[in-house]
């Protein structure tokens, strides 16, 4: 009875009381097997903060995708444009066009998805064409179809942007939309509204802006009629003359830089869901950038986008180099390698 009791007590203190007393009671002097392992214990789950069951913390890093604009080069090509820019110019307003084009390209061809409608295209009254949609990378091809065509004929601009409206590149609602209009000279062929096409483009949705681009000597152009155009485009610039007047080479590369310059993407697409805004971490360079809309960043929850403003934004488009990274989790900003 004794015995017993040992082992009842030794199996209690080891947890295999059933196996001590079944060797007891049939006299087994067999080894007992060991007992059956416990399963592992499941892994700590990770919500979407990046918090585990433990409380532990370690943010993800989301990958983005930077929002290229579509910006449409409505392009003048009629024949003043084998005149001079002004009087002490010794290259064509074509040639200057093309160079301004060529250097756009140079900087900013990687974050822009550029096309082309050049007009006229038949070196008379018509536009029907769009000479290169709009695309990634499409400088060379930009430049190809400018290299291959010179000064000739009308100035059919209300047309040309018919064609564009119709050809509806400028429908993606992905990204901002921009036509920039470069003309030297007045519409004719019949249809000169060009406002009204303007305006329509500005109603769309999404809707798309238009820059106006003068080229050449204010007696070649309408400063009123561009002016309205301008308006109509809401890019309307501060001062009396609210497009751009350019009256030398240097003034129509300007011109391009500022425009596209202005208007290259500060946007960024999450290629995740943020559920909770408020744990979102922005960094730029490493950097932490604060949320304001004048400042900082945004972001849209309906579009899963980041948008960086004010400084944040022009150091990304003066400098390619920047990296931006967003991440979302724990309070404080993870590392940035």
């Amino acid at each position: 009875m004794n015995k017993l009791l040992l082992v009842v007590a030794f199996a209690a203190l080891t947890g295999c009381l059933g196996v001590a007393q079944q060797e007891e009671m049939h006299g087994s002097n067999n080894t007992p097997a060991d007992p059956t392992p416990e399963p592992p214990l499941p892994a700590p789950t990770v919500d979407m903060a990046g918090t585990d069951d433990a409380g532990n913390c370690g943010a993800m890093e989301f990958a983005l995708a930077r929002v290229a604009p579509n910006v449409m080069l409505v392009a003048d090509r009629s024949g003043s444009m084998s005149q001079s820019i002004a009087a002490n110019s010794a290259t064509t307003k074509w040639v200057d066009l093309k160079a301004a084009v060529s250097s756009l390209v140079t900087n900013y061809d990687a974050v822009m998805r550029l096309g082309a409608a050049i007009f006229n295209s038949d070196g008379d009254c018509k536009a029907d064409n769009v000479d290169v949609p709009l695309g990634s990378t499409a400088g060379a091809a930009v430049m190809s179809k400018l290299n291959g065509q010179g000064p000739a004929g009308n100035t059919p601009t209300a047309l040309a942007l018919d064609t564009v409206i119709a050809k509806g590149l400028l429908n993606d609602k992905a990204r901002a939309n921009y036509v920039v209009l470069a003309t030297d000279g007045v519409p004719n062929c019949g249809d000169v509204d060009v406002k009204k096409r303007i305006d329509a483009l500005y109603a769309a949705t999404p809707s798309v802006k238009t820059f106006v681009i003068g080229i050449g000597d204010v007696n070649n152009t309408n400063p009123t009629l561009l002016n309205q155009w301008a308006d109509a485009g809401h890019t309307a610039r501060a001062g009396a003359t609210h497009y751009y007047q350019t009256n030398s080479p240097q003034d129509l590369k300007a011109a391009f830089d500022a425009i596209v310059g202005g208007i290259v993407s500060c946007d960024f697409k999450m290629m995740q869901n943020a559920p909770d805004a408020s744990l979102i971490r922005v960094t730029e360079n490493g950097q932490l950038v604060s949320p304001s809309p004048t400042s900082g960043y945004t972001y849209d929850a309906t579009t899963n986008t980041v948008t960086l403003h004010g400084a944040a934004c022009d150091m990304l488009k003066t400098n390619a180099a920047t990296k931006v990274g967003v991440s979302y989790g724990c309070p404080g900003p993870p590392p940035i390698p």
